[in-house]
């Protein structure tokens, strides 16, 4: 039902590599972007104290081990495109005589998991 958000060797798993410590700490660094972004994502909880002031905490900060599933999936993804995304630098792929597409900004099935999980709010 909750889970914590995803590990290096989670992203390596999907990634389908073997263990590098070069690869890691490319790894490491977009599973920490795409970490960030998730918890950025589900904003902030605001709790107001008897003398006026108050609280702010992440509604799941980087060491919460009760995330939605769908949380911990979308983050999952978001950090293999990250990965990937290194080999678009300029956001294209290109296939030689085949021809260049261009890479999406933004992935829909990451953004249809966070979606469900914590929509979009505006203040």
């Amino acid at each position: 039902m909750g889970t914590t958000w995803p590990t290096l060797k989670e992203v390596r798993s999907l990634l389908r590599l073997q263990p590098d410590p070069t690869e890691d700490a490319v790894i490491q660094s977009a599973l920490a972007a795409a970490v960030d972004f998730g918890v950025r994502r589900f904003g902030q909880v605001v709790t107001v104290n008897p003398d006026g002031t108050y609280n702010q905490d992440w509604l799941y900060p980087p060491d919460a081990t009760t995330i939605p599933d769908v949380a911990h999936e979308a983050c999952l993804l978001h950090a293999s495109r990250l990965y990937r995304r290194r080999d678009s630098v300029d956001g294209t792929i290109s296939w030689g005589d085949i021809g260049a597409v261009r890479v999406g900004r933004v992935d829909p099935d990451v953004v249809g998991l966070y979606d469900s999980a914590a929509p979009w709010g505006f203040a």
